[in-house]
């Protein structure tokens, strides 16, 4: 017996005693960000320290802070 076809026989036998899966139809699910949530990127630090609203202009200031602690 070939590989390939051992293997398409325990893929089968495996899934025999299980009911048959639904088929799903791919989709996109839509995405409403919730409002009053801030902007930016989070930065939570292991010590439960977060800086929140990373954004581009600030990254030098955050790279500093980092330094620091």
């Amino acid at each position: 017996m070939r590989y390939s076809a051992f293997g398409y026989c325990v893929r089968k036998l495996r899934g025999a005693g299980q009911p048959p899966r639904e088929k799903k139809e791919a989709g996109f699910v839509p995405v409403i960000p919730a409002m009053g949530q801030p902007t930016g990127l989070i930065l939570s630090l292991p010590n439960g320290l977060e800086i929140r609203g990373i954004e581009a202009q600030h990254l030098l200031l955050v790279r500093q802070l980092l330094e620091v602690l």
